[in-house]
């Protein structure tokens, strides 16, 4: 497989994301306390809700990270679902009792592939790579349905000609 660099660095990212998920629940169950500019950030009791929280999120991210190294269709949509939503949630983390400092790292990182993922072409090359893995039935499925969708849409437009009706099912026998 000849994967473009920005893939790469894609999967990079989402994997130190995904770590850096896994050093927070560390730093919510209170296993882990560390100083940052000057001040004390430890948890004398775990903070469960946010270890499961941050659980679910890194194991997100090692699987976006995996599909983004496979070069997987799936890994684009829901990349930038996970970016956007680690985004939103930093957002608000801030809004309550976090830091910037504390969610810096996690929110850069998904603004970085936030944006790269919208760059034009970069979708193309994992459609593109998903297609290959398809049989050649399937890809005449994905063909066919791309030309009934097409002709949904000219039929929808306004003053276009409405398509012609299924005929009636047969009526039953009388009995």
């Amino acid at each position: 497989m000849n994967r473009p660099i920005g893939v790469t660095l894609l999967a990079a990212g989402a994997g130190l994301v995904g770590i850096f998920d896994l050093w927070r629940a560390a730093v919510f169950m209170g296993w882990v306390n560390w100083t940052f500019i000057g001040k004390s950030v430890s948890f004398p009791d775990p903070q469960w809700g946010q270890v499961v929280w941050s659980l679910i999120l890194a194991a997100i991210w090692f699987w976006v990270a995996a599909g983004f190294w496979n070069m997987r269709a799936y890994a684009w949509s829901f990349g930038i679902f996970i970016s956007l939503f680690t985004l939103i949630f930093g957002f608000f983390a801030i809004l309550g009792s976090a830091t910037l400092e504390e969610e810096f790292i996690g929110m850069f990182i998904a603004l970085l592939i936030f944006m790269y993922l919208n760059y034009p072409g970069v979708q193309q090359q994992f459609v593109e790579h998903e297609m290959s893995l398809m049989t050649p039935e399937q890809r005449a499925a994905v063909a066919q349905m791309q030309t009934a969708q097409a002709a949904m849409t000219a039929a929808s437009r306004p003053g276009a000609t409405p398509p012609p009706a299924p005929p009636a099912p047969p009526a039953p026998p009388a009995g």
